[in-house]
């Protein structure tokens, strides 16, 4: 029996799985092996509402319309499948008003040709404001509602960092760094410990996740007697313990872009991409984010090819794992671009499955 119930909810991986690379994103239907207990995890009722006081006194400007419809419809002539990408949590915090803005601004992309679901937050719970589990889940709650009302059919996203998952979980035996590790994580961000994130998901309110590991640098692993590959798969086998990809669409998420011309070599490149596309595909991500095609941070430039669309090592690993049938996304914004909406967009499409679109919500 038990046999039988791990071969249907591998069955059930892989048809999401194809169906996402083929273009049918569905939410993932309940497990049909999953144990009754597992409904301890559901996510307590919430109500749809916002903060008592606004903590963005200012609302975000809504900049025009027009350079973000026509970034849509050019991915979408381009072949590739569309996310439109916003912020409404901050919408969210500068009080109902604001919300309403951008979620209209937001369904008017939507309803493009070519759109298949919608961005609502970046890091949510990280440093965003959201400083417990229940203003997570309310802020969900509230936002599913409003789009499932004004973008029916979509699917709707969240980023996010787990830092718990860079602790090394399920390593056997357990390491004393790893496990202080873990509860220095929960301590730090108690809406990010994985059991509140159990109930997010279990919630009904979110469709798919682009999902950080939060892998901590090399020399920290090298000193817990380990790897970055080890952590990696790590994380990545107890995300599957979970069933996260069960009750949503999944994806990794890596940042990869760099200022200036791409310095890696060959080695360590591969080893990058290793790490951060190859284990995560197959160990249970539909798909791999990159962020990010181009965009200003801290002070520079950052963006996967080198200046003036020009290849790189990166560019070309990304390339040969399209090639190989992986489904990759990335994120642009038309008020950021390299040559032209065209170029970029026409360039974007030649390794990339999906492209993120900034809806313009501030």
């Amino acid at each position: 029996m038990r046999g039988q119930k791990v071969a249907l909810a591998a069955a059930m991986v892989v048809l999401a799985a194809s169906a996402f690379a083929a273009g049918r994103y569905v939410r993932p239907g309940p497990d049909p092996g999953a144990p009754a207990a597992a409904a301890a995890t559901a996510a307590p009722v919430v109500r749809a509402s916002f903060p008592p006081v606004s903590r963005f006194a200012k609302r975000p400007a809504l900049g025009p319309i027009e350079r973000y419809t026509a970034a849509v419809d050019t991915a979408h002539r381009d072949g590739l499948r569309v996310w439109i990408e916003a912020d409404l949590r901050k919408r969210w915090f500068s009080g109902r008003q604001s919300f309403d803005e951008g979620v209209q601004r937001v369904a008017q992309l939507a309803r493009r040709p070519g759109v298949v679901g919608v961005k609502i937050a970046d890091e949510l719970g990280y440093a965003d404001g959201l400083r417990s589990p229940a203003e997570v889940s309310t802020f969900l709650h509230t936002t599913a509602v409003a789009l499932r009302a004004a973008a029916p059919g979509k699917l709707i996203l969240v980023d996010m960092i787990v830092p718990e998952l860079g602790c090394m979980p399920g390593q056997q035996p357990p390491l004393r760094w790893a496990t202080i590790c873990a509860a220095r994580a929960r301590g730090a961000y108690p809406q990010l410990a994985l059991t509140a994130v159990d109930r997010y998901l279990a919630s009904g309110d979110v469709d798919a996740l682009d999902l950080s590991t939060s892998i901590l640098p090399a020399k920290t692993y090298v000193g817990w007697g380990a790897d970055e590959i080890t952590a990696q798969r790590l994380a990545w086998q107890e995300v599957e313990r979970r069933g996260w990809g069960r009750k949503v669409v999944l994806h990794a998420r890596r940042a990869l872009a760099h200022p200036g011309s791409y310095q890696g070599g060959p080695q360590s490149t591969a080893d990058e991409l290793r790490t951060f596309v190859d284990v995560p595909l197959s160990d249970g991500a539909a798909a791999v984010s990159v962020w990010t095609w181009r965009q200003l941070y801290q002070g520079q430039i950052n963006r996967l090819l080198d200046p003036g669309l020009r290849p790189n090592a990166l560019w070309q690993g990304l390339r040969q794992r399209r090639a190989d049938g992986a489904v990759l996304l990335t994120h642009f914004s038309p008020s950021s671009v390299e040559v032209s909406l065209d170029a970029d967009l026409a360039t974007i499409a030649s390794v990339f499955t999906d492209v993120f679109v900034a809806a313009g919500t501030g």
